[in-house]
């Protein structure tokens, strides 16, 4: 029901959401973070795998332990991530040195964001670089 104003008359009011619906990565030189939404599928995560896809678009593959003991991955394609309350983090300056010379982005301690999707199809978080950040 829209709030009266001081002439007694209804005022439509426009309610702001209190929660992201939005999946937004931000890289640096040393990390990728999560927002909450786009940390989701990886609530249950062990470890995490990296990549590019045929656009160019940054993926990330979330693995249950069970996967990884399997032993088929590479463990050195294998990554850490930290899970907080508010987002998620994969730290490690070899792997963002690494997407920064495949990608041509130019990473340093300035913050790149860009909106992610995730494909559950592949089961993959698609940060899309590739439209640009913001």
């Amino acid at each position: 029901m829209p709030s009266p104003n001081k002439g007694g008359e209804a005022m439509p009011i426009q309610w702001f959401e209190a929660k992201e619906r939005e999946g937004q990565a931000s890289l640096t030189s040393h990390y990728i973070t999560l927002n909450t939404v786009a940390s989701v599928p990886f609530q249950l995560a062990y470890k995490v795998q990296v990549g590019l896809d045929e656009k160019g678009n940054i993926v990330i593959e979330p693995l249950s332990k069970e996967r990884v003991d399997r032993g088929d991955l590479d463990e050195y394609a294998l990554q850490d991530i930290s899970l907080k309350k508010s987002y998620s983090r994969i730290s490690s300056v070899s792997l963002l040195r690494h997407i920064a010379e495949t990608t041509g982005l130019t990473l340093n301690e300035t913050v790149h964001s860009y909106k992610t999707w995730w494909n559950e199809r592949e089961n993959m978080l698609i940060i899309m670089i590739k439209e640009g950040g913001k």
